[in-house]
């Protein structure tokens, strides 16, 4: 699979373009038994040791023992290139996927974590109650409030001690909606992490029960509008897009595998 550099846009693209196809190659030659000069990535070192011996003149009996160790995936990866093709390019996007939303979770939670710190200055700030110690404001009608919005009784508000400094209660409420928004976000972000990002992967784990191309092609969409829709695209080069890019195909259904 040969790719042009000068269609690829920026150097991000590139090191992407390389590294997929150098992924592709690896797993080829994983399949074909072929020593990659490390570690196996895709298949298992004893998976391509099976395959080198069946390569080097094994025994039918060994070849067929082979076989029934051989997953339906790795039979699949091994003898459709058209949906290895398409499943180690979805691979590779599902991965960009997680690393990106792991990245955005990274900085929810400290966004999340700012908006908390912040709020509790400013609950820091506040005059209290002479009855409890809870931090009161005043709003911009000059009502006296508590946390929750109720308008604190006139012969207690007499009784509070001000000091000229204290946030509003609109500065309060604003702090609090920065830290419901934030965690909404992260919680959003951790949502998708786990049952969308999470569950796909799964699907392409599963070595006896192959995903088949109608999934992988849904599964690459859902991905792709769910990336936009929590703001996460915009941190991989070729995600946003990936909907629009074309895909190789398979050619063939899924055969039965014995």
């Amino acid at each position: 699979m040969a790719y042009d550099k000068g269609e690829l846009t920026n150097q991000w693209e590139i090191e992407a373009a390389r590294t997929r196809e150098e992924d592709r190659r690896d797993n080829e030659r994983e399949l074909a038994g072929i020593d990659i000069g490390r570690e196996a990535r895709f298949h298992g070192t004893e998976f391509v040791e099976e395959r080198r011996q069946g390569r080097s003149g094994a025994s039918s009996a060994q070849r067929s023992a082979q076989r029934e160790f051989t997953s339906r995936l790795q039979m699949l990866l091994a003898t459709n290139p058209g949906y290895a093709a398409l499943y180690n390019d979805t691979m590779g996007a599902l991965g960009d996927a997680e690393d990106a939303t792991d990245r955005a979770i990274v900085k929810a939670e400290a966004a999340h974590k700012a908006a908390q710190e912040k709020l509790e200055q400013t609950r820091s700030r506040a005059a209290k109650l002479p009855t409890d110690d809870s931090p009161v404001f005043k709003d911009k009608h000059g009502i006296v409030r508590n946390e929750r919005g109720e308008a604190v009784n006139d012969d207690i508000a007499d009784r509070i001690e001000w000091r000229g400094d204290e946030p509003a209660y609109e500065q309060f409420l604003e702090d609090s909606e920065s830290v419901k928004d934030r965690l909404t976000r992260l919680e959003a972000l951790q949502g998708f992490r786990v049952d969308t990002l999470g569950r796909f992967r799964d699907l392409m784990d599963d070595k006896d029960n192959p995903i088949t191309e109608t999934e992988l092609r849904e599964g690459q969409r859902e991905i792709a509008e769910k990336l936009v829709e929590h703001r996460v695209h915009e941190t991989i080069g070729r995600s946003a897009a990936i909907v629009d890019q074309p895909r190789p195909s398979a050619g063939v259904a899924i055969p039965d595998i014995p």
